[in-house]
């Protein structure tokens, strides 16, 4: 079975719930939970690249409330993930591991995780992503499985924002 095989199945039978809470069991998906330590987030991004292009993460005592600051570098560069001075945050580390990845590979949040306290995300080849896009549609594909951006807010949405996601996304399903 081809890596994306349980991912066009998902797509092609998105009305049925019960497929898509199956594919909620799908190994590749990486779960985050809202508590989890900004650097083992990056470690399980990193156990589904090839080791060749994982990313190092180093995490920097420093004077600031936040208590660190956490590098990531590869062979072609190095980047310090913009935390608030105060704290660190999963948006931001996720963000930053996007950042670092690119172009060759994307990590998209899996959207029926959303309003967990654990959310999903799937990363692929920004090959394996154009495939899917060309088999299913831009627009499809996104409201299923959202590219992480500069702009993507995932735990930090407040509870309204969530709810109405939620409610526009049933929408959205039902006028399918």
């Amino acid at each position: 079975m081809s890596t994306l095989q349980p991912i066009i199945h998902v797509l092609q039978h998105s009305s049925d719930e019960d497929v898509v809470e199956q594919f909620f069991e799908h190994e590749p998906l990486i779960w985050i939970d809202w508590r989890e330590d900004e650097g083992d987030i990056i470690q399980y991004f990193n156990g589904q690249l090839p080791e060749s292009d994982q990313i190092k993460c180093e995490i920097i005592d420093i004077d600031k409330p936040r208590g660190v600051d956490i590098v990531l570098s590869s062979n072609h560069r190095k980047h310090t993930i913009p935390f608030a001075d105060d704290r660190t945050d999963r948006d931001s580390a996720i963000r930053a591991m996007q950042e670092m990845i690119a172009p060759r590979y994307q990590i998209r949040w899996f959207m029926e995780s959303l309003g967990n306290d654990t959310l999903a995300y799937l990363l692929l080849s920004t090959e394996q992503w154009t495939e899917l896009e060309n088999q299913f549609s831009k627009e499809k594909l996104e409201f299923y499985f959202q590219p992480v951006t500069n702009e993507s807010n995932m735990f930090s949405l407040d509870m309204d924002e969530v709810f109405t996601l939620i409610e526009t996304r049933q929408k959205a399903r039902t006028s399918e």
